[in-house]
């Protein structure tokens, strides 16, 4: 049983501290260590109520893959950064079929959304298929398939872009290949690939 373990891995994935998680539980700050230490188990009546505080269920706090355990949350700050990740192994938030490892993040972001009331700074950690125009910073570790992107910052992504606009008030543009792109307006264009895009406009051009 490794319940212990999973309640402190997925207590620290969602940046809760130990009185956090007890305040939203009803019980003591050392109840929790007790848990985590293994010194002690939750009464079973408490396991939903843990599994919804930890955004879980109560069969994945006694999974073996401790699902909240990713060796990079450690690295990540706490602001507000929108942050999207799918791991595998022992890097899992959220579990799912090995054959699905490589599958996209299909993002709703709003169609009426604009920079001055709904700016987002988002990073995810896999491919990113949106509906609509992404509005901010964006750092994706995989492939980009949007309408527009408009940003104030940067926006980089590791795999390819396909989108209609890249307009970026002042930032750079860093992609592996941009595959299909109607117009792109940023400060510069960093492609390690091949560029498919009916013009580029740099700077106050």
């Amino acid at each position: 049983m490794k319940i212990g373990e999973n309640i402190r891995a997925l207590r620290k994935a969602r940046g809760f501290t130990q009185e956090q998680l007890a305040d939203m539980l009803g019980i003591s700050f050392q109840a929790v260590s007790k848990w985590e230490n293994n010194a002690n188990t939750p009464d079973i009546s408490l396991l939903p109520v843990i599994a919804k505080a930890l955004g879980t269920s109560i069969d994945q706090l006694f999974s073996e893959n401790n699902p909240g355990s990713w060796e990079g949350a450690e690295m990540i700050q706490n602001d507000d950064v929108i942050r999207i990740v799918q791991l595998q192994g022992h890097r899992i938030l959220k579990t799912m079929p090995a054959s699905q490892k490589n599958a996209s993040f299909s993002i709703a972001f709003p169609h009426d959304c604009n920079h001055e009331t709904q700016y987002f700074k988002v990073e995810v950690f896999g491919n990113v298929i949106a509906d609509g125009s992404i509005n901010g910073d964006v750092i994706c570790h995989g492939n980009i398939d949007c309408s527009d992107i408009n940003s104030f910052g940067p926006v980089q992504i590791s795999g390819n872009l396909s989108a209609n606009r890249i307009n970026l008030t002042e930032g750079n543009l860093v992609c592996s290949n941009i595959a299909e792109c109607h117009e792109i307006r940023c400060a510069s264009v960093e492609c390690k690939g091949e560029i498919h895009t009916t013009r580029i406009i740099k700077g106050e051009e």
